[in-house]
């Protein structure tokens, strides 16, 4: 297995390697609007060959806007409960740690994301849109663990026809 960062040469396997793997283009059109925001913080493909196995793409928060958001993790359902999931997720925090991101943030499986440094308990002072059951944290910086904030995810993420939590009719 071969992991490396994303380029653009990568993106038309990109899109049916996702496509693929969820039916749907929901999960790529999400990628490419964080990338025309410029909200990518990261992004990483695994390899077998010339194959593409795996993706992880972390977004920038909006607030706090220093931290991330884990924002895809796939690993082609061939090539599952081979570890390529954890290393993308591994070399995606070592990362976050080196572009000195004081956080991030997932939403998912939190049982899974416990087994790569995420926590539910370090999360539990956040106020969070959604998800609260699902929402873990990886604390990167003294102090960020049960931290107070309010997170603010990036627009890429709101369903089409979504309506801001302080909008009124």
């Amino acid at each position: 297995m071969n992991l490396r960062p994303f380029t653009e040469s990568d993106n038309l396997a990109l899109s049916i390697f996702l496509d693929s793997e969820f039916g749907k283009h929901n999960t790529y059109q999400t990628v490419l609007k964080l990338r025309d925001t410029n909200m990518v913080a990261m992004e990483r493909l695994a390899f077998e060959g010339t194959k593409i196995v795996g993706y992880l793409c972390c977004a920038k928060m909006v607030n706090p806007s220093d931290w991330w958001v884990l924002s895809v993790l796939v690993v082609s359902s061939s090539h599952r409960k081979k570890g390529i999931g954890r290393e993308l997720v591994y070399r995606g925090m070592n990362h976050a740690r080196r572009e000195n991101a004081p956080a991030v943030v997932v939403v998912g499986d939190p049982a899974y994301f416990a087994q790569v440094g995420f926590s539910q308990a370090a999360a539990q002072n956040l106020d969070l849109p959604y998800a609260k059951d699902f929402t873990s944290l990886y604390p990167i910086a003294p102090g960020t663990g049960l931290s107070r904030h309010e997170l603010v995810y990036p627009d890429a993420f709101k369903p089409v026809g979504d309506v801001p939590r302080a909008a009124s009719a």
